[in-house]
C-alpha cells in the first residue's frame, strides 16, 4: 500500500496529530515538534515528555471515540506495521494520514525532512537530517569494510529466536559483521542450540526490553561457541535497535563497538 505525505500546505502550521508508533514520537520531537502531539500509543516513552501524551490504544487497536474527541488534523502511521484495517477505518473516517515508515537508514533523515515540512519545523528537521546522515557515514566509514565477524543476534531466549530482517542485517553489515541467520526465509526465524552451534558465531547480541529473562545467561554450557570462551555475549537496549528513529545509531554504535571486541578476540593484529 502506497501512502502519499501530505504537504505541508495541507495542514496547517503547528497542527495537532496523533501518533500511532513510538519511533515518529521521537522523530518529532527530534525535530523540536513534540508539542503538535496530542495523543499517542503506548510504548512511546522517549523522550521523558512523551510520557505525558494521551494514550488512545495501541499501535493495532485504538479507542476510536477517544480519538474522535482529540480532533487531530492528521495521525501519523506506519504503511508496514499498522494494519490495512485499521488503516482502511481512518481513511473511511477522513482522517489525514502520514505514513513514516522506514525500511532502510537512509530514508530516515528523509521522513525527519517529512515531518518538518508538515510541522512547519523544517529547518530543525534538516540539522537533524544532516546529523543522521554524516554520523550515519561515519559509522559505516568506520567499521564496515573490517575484518568481518560473525553475529548472532538472540532476539529472545524461548524458543530460541533470531531476527533476519533487512533493517537488522543492515545495521549489523554497517558494523563490519554477518548476521548469520541473515539468510533466513521468515524475518523471526525459531532457530536450535545445534543451528547457532553450526553457525559458530563470534558474539551473541541480546536485545533486553525490560525482561530479565533476557538477561539470564544460558550460553555457558556450549564453551564451544567462541561467543562464549572468549566472552563476548552483550546486551543492549532493544528500543535502541527495533525503532526506527534516530537514536538507532546510537544503538547501531553500541553494535559496532561489540563487534569490533569480538573481531579483537578472533584476529588480534586485524585491528
Amino acid at each position: 500500500m502506497l501512502l502519499l505525505l501530505y504537504s505541508a500546505t495541507t495542514i496547517a502550521a503547528a497542527p495537532r496529530l496523533v501518533v500511532l508508533n513510538p519511533y515518529a514520537v521521537e522523530m518529532l520531537f527530534e525535530i523540536g515538534a513534540g508539542k503538535t502531539i496530542i495523543g499517542t500509543v503506548d510504548y512511546a516513552d522517549y523522550p521523558s515528555a512523551a510520557t505525558k501524551i494521551p494514550r488512545i490504544g495501541r499501535y493495532n487497536h485504538i479507542d476510536f471515540e477517544a480519538l474522535l474527541l482529540l480532533e487531530p488534523d492528521a495521525i501519523v502511521i506506519d504503511s508496514v506495521l499498522t494494519s490495512p484495517l485499521l488503516i482502511s477505518r481512518l481513511q473511511q473516517l477522513g482522517f489525514k494520514l502520514i505514513d513514516t515508515n522506514v525500511a532502510q537508514l537512509e530514508q530516515i533523515p528523509v521522513r525527519l525532512q517529512q515531518l518538518g515540512e508538515q510541522t512547519d519545523f523544517q529547518q530543525r528537521a534538516l540539522v537533524a537530517a544532516n546529523k543522521f546522515s554524516v554520523k550515519l557515514a561515519q559509522l559505516k566509514q568506520q567499521y564496515q569494510q573490517r575484518l568481518s565477524v560473525n553475529v548472532f543476534f538472540q532476539l529472545w531466549p524461548k524458543p530460541l529466536t533470531t531476527s533476519a530482517t533487512a533493517w537488522l542485517n543492515e545495521i549489523i553489515a554497517g558494523c563490519g559483521g554477518k548476521n548469520i541467520f541473515a539468510n533466513s526465509p521468515s524475518d523471526y526465524p525459531q532457530v536450535s542450540i545445534e543451528q547457532v552451534l553450526t553457525a559458530e558465531p563470534d558474539i551473541i547480541i541480546k536485545p533486553v526490553h525490560g525482561d530479565s529473562k533476557q538477561v539470564s545467561d544460558e550460553w555457558a554450557a556450549w564453551p564451544e561457541l567462541a561467543a562464549v570462551s572468549h566472552h563476548q555475549i552483550y546486551n543492549i537496549n532493544g528500543d535502541l535497535v527495533h525503532r526506527t528513529g534516530p537514536r538507532v545509531l546510537s544503538g547501531m554504535a553500541q553494535i559496532c563497538q561489540f563487534i569490533d571486541a569480538a573481531r579483537l578476540q578472533k584476529q588480534p593484529s586485524s585491528l
